[in-house]
């Protein structure tokens, strides 16, 4: 992935697009791990095969973890961390903060603006994987595991955490591969078997990554409730453009299937939230897009009304910030 996540195809066209679609500071990140190429992004999204309603939780009945923490409801502010990728950092909604993309419109800083979330820290950025990936920081970007390794070094997510949330994955799936593989007026042959091949990778090596860091997550912070929030539909099904409408469909397919794999990961008290309703009709070639087109330097990233009435709509649904101190649950 390059640093500056969309850099690269401004100036070299629609093909050279998918291989720096998510980075941010203009440095190119060498292969990932497993064989996935850091300059494949995001815009992967969940499985609509399962129920992909609000908050869902592997089937667990929220009204018990309603209950079980009744004794941590005692008011005060919610102390929040935020972990990911560009599209939790904000990229694409506004003037960049620093050198991984973040924005004053990336949901952590939105929801750090209401009245009782506190952000204790904020370590997303744009180009991260699962898996630590060279080159690390401050050549590449911050990879999950670094990000997590720095939150214990300065003891930011701890026992006091109420909430952590984490977007990560698109990257690690070739997003920009898998979009130059679907580019063309007609469906290529290449679209299918590489959106197969990247949700296989999702199901397997990347499943397993997520699992040992949020492993990590759930011990220095057991008393937070864990938020894993999806990625929306880049392109407007039905429209054609970049991609054909078929391979629009498929690639929303895949999508799904990477949503299904963070959704996967969620336990007892957890939660996922689905943002794929809140950006229906704004993907790239409908009427009122909430996702940058190519050509721009952070293009299929949200702009700022996507993360404001996508992102933050869809968490502050999904996960109650109302009750102060430990207690921020989520509805299905």
């Amino acid at each position: 992935m390059n640093r500056n996540p969309m850099r690269g195809w401004t100036k070299a066209g629609l093909v050279l697009l998918l291989g720096s679609v998510l980075t941010a500071g203009g440095v190119a990140a060498p292969a990932a791990a497993g064989g996935q190429d850091r300059g494949h992004h995001r815009g992967w999204d969940r499985d609509r095969g399962w129920d992909h309603h609000r908050g869902w939780d592997r089937g667990w009945d929220r009204g018990w973890d309603r209950g079980w923490d009744r004794d941590r409801d005692r008011g005060g502010e919610v102390d929040y961390v935020a972990l990911g990728d560009s599209y939790a950092s904000g990229f694409g909604g506004g003037p960049l903060l620093d050198a991984c993309g973040r924005t004053a419109e990336g949901y952590p800083a939105l929801l750090d603006a209401l009245r009782r979330v506190d952000r204790e820290a904020d370590v997303t950025c744009a180009g991260a994987t699962a898996s630590s990936t060279p080159p690390g920081a401050p050549a590449g970007p911050v990879d999950l595991p670094e990000q997590i390794a720095a939150l214990r070094a300065d003891g930011s997510l701890n026992r006091g955490t109420d909430l952590v949330t984490v977007t990560i994955g698109g990257n690690d799936v070739q997003f920009g591969a898998v979009v130059q593989a679907c580019i063309g007026p007609v469906l290529p042959e290449t679209c299918a078997p590489a959106i197969a091949s990247a949700t296989a990778y999702a199901q397997t090596t990347l499943t397993a990554q997520l699992q040992e860091s949020l492993r990590q997550v759930r011990e220095l912070a057991p008393r937070a409730e864990l938020v894993l929030v999806g990625y929306p539909y880049l392109f407007e099904a039905g429209t054609a453009g970049p991609l054909s409408p078929e391979a629009v469909a498929l690639f929303s397919q895949g999508t799904d299937a990477l949503n299904a794999v963070l959704a996967g990961q969620v336990q007892r008290g957890e939660t996922f939230v689905d943002v794929t309703d809140e950006f229906a009709g704004h993907g790239v070639g409908s009427a009122d897009p909430w996702i940058i087109a190519l050509g721009s330097e952070f293009q299929l990233h949200p702009n700022a009304t996507g993360y404001r009435e996508g992102y933050l709509a869809a968490i502050t649904a999904d996960v109650h910030l109302g009750h102060g101190k430990g207690h921020c649950r989520g509805r299905r």
